[in-house]
């Protein structure tokens, strides 16, 4: 995965320089806002509750399937805008700060509404929308995080920092899983308990968004003003770039865990025998825990390089995906939870840094915010074709789950293959 040259190699500051004398304070800041909104990321990433939420309220497969393709459209074409909002900055931190502060406004409205005029046969609509703005807001979020928290370290202490990061991140959503397995086992999918949930992840996430205060920033190689032409030979230069571009391949597994998360909650609990509660707070809190595993030994502990660290996630993830096609039993849905998080976790941790040393820039925001688009035909179709499907194939029972699980196996193993491209040792920075 040799470096392109689409730009000067960042050079990291001296040993006065923020990202060198700042380590622990600037760990301890984005650790913060990830332990906070960490407790409220099981409702809405990776999310079996809003499945679960949208069933009971006469949702079909199509419209379970569009809350993924939402998010990902909404992100995508949400990303060049975060660009162009922050290319200019020197400093970053004020704009990242409000942009997580306006997405968790959709949250607190969603969750008001069900508070004061409870379930009606628009509450779906309304949801979808409100699901929509949100994802949005989470496009204008992504790039410019993304860049921030590679930025604030140096490339040496990059990858335990994340994992550092990721471990209270994931600590946090195992907390916040279990307590809402409790909220729903005690209210069930009510406009009482469903307006609880999500009054408390907005209000979580706007106060969250502040603990960014703590870090310090570098501002080197930004406050540029590019005229629209530099704009394009930009985005060209990025396209150009084919070992950026087939690392993203790699991403194929992830939205393939996408859709499978996405339905694997209801298969369990209309044909596998698992109660609502567990299937909405258990099978998310045990995501966590293999998050956690990862975080702490690819990420804290730096164990394995950056290929080592994705051929042994996405293996393990691929196993768990066939695991659930077996329909061998209720444990399968554990075990494959666990291993489900530990690709997810791994990612975390890896795919930030990866992206930043393949751009060669020391603003890498446009590489982050080209990503998502690039895999948009991807992640838009796969959740709308599959809730098609098992819509279609309503009368196949648990088997037409069991074939949706296998072709998702079969689109991981893709993502596996370019796994195993990645050299064993990545270019490193020039200094």
């Amino acid at each position: 995965m040799a470096q392109a040259a689409v730009g000067p190699a960042r050079r990291e500051p001296g040993p006065a320089g923020p990202v060198t004398e700042h380590f622990t304070r600037n760990v301890a800041g984005i650790s913060l806002v990830e332990l906070i909104w960490g407790l409220g990321m099981p409702v809405v990433f990776d999310s079996t509750f809003i499945p679960l939420f949208m069933l009971n309220l006469g949702a079909s497969n199509l419209l379970v399937g569009l809350v993924p393709t939402l998010g990902s459209a909404g992100t995508a074409l949400s990303s060049l805008l975060s660009y162009a909002l922050t290319v200019r900055l020197k400093r970053k931190r004020r704009m990242l700060i409000a942009l997580h502060t306006v997405a968790a406004a959709p949250l607190l409205f969603i969750g008001l509404l069900l508070f004061g005029v409870g379930i009606r046969p628009s509450t779906l609509a309304v949801f979808l929308c409100a699901y929509a703005a949100f994802s949005v807001a989470i496009g204008l979020v992504l790039p410019v995080w993304q860049n921030y928290i590679v930025k604030i370290f140096s490339e040496r202490r990059t990858v335990s920092a994340l994992g550092i990061m990721m471990v209270a991140q994931s600590a946090a959503r195992l907390a916040g899983s279990l307590y809402l397995a409790r909220i729903v086992e005690q209210y069930s999918f009510s406009a009482e308990g469903t307006g609880l949930v999500f009054t408390l992840v907005g209000g979580l996430f706007f106060g969250g968004s502040f603990p960014f205060l703590l870090t310090v920033e570098d501002a080197a190689g930004a406050g540029e003003s590019p005229t629209a032409a530099r704009h394009w030979s930009s985005v060209r230069a990025v396209l150009s770039n084919h070992a950026y571009v087939g690392f993203l391949a790699t991403d194929l597994e992830y939205y393939a865990l996408t859709v499978v998360i996405a339905f694997y909650a209801g298969y369990a609990t209309r044909f596998g025998g698992v109660d609502p509660a567990v299937a909405s707070g258990l099978f998310v809190a045990l995501v966590c825990v293999g998050g956690v595993a990862a975080n702490g030994v690819l990420g804290w502990a730096n164990l394995l390089d950056l290929r080592g660290k994705y051929l042994l996630a996405k293996s393990l993830a691929l196993v768990g995906v066939l695991l659930l096609a077996t329909g061998w039993g209720p444990w399968t849905f554990f075990v494959s939870s666990v291993l489900v998080g530990l690709s997810r976790g791994t990612r975390g941790v890896v795919f930030a840094p990866a992206v930043k040393r393949l751009s060669g820039q020391s603003d890498a925001t446009l590489y982050f915010s080209v990503a998502p688009l690039l895999l948009l035909p991807i992640s838009l179709g796969l959740p709308l074709v599959t809730g098609i499907f098992l819509d279609s194939a309503r009368g196949l029972g648990g088997a037409a789950y069991q074939v949706t699980f296998l072709a998702m196996a079969c689109l991981a193993a893709v993502g596996l293959f370019f796994s195993s491209r990645i050299p064993r040792d990545p270019p490193r920075e020039g200094r």
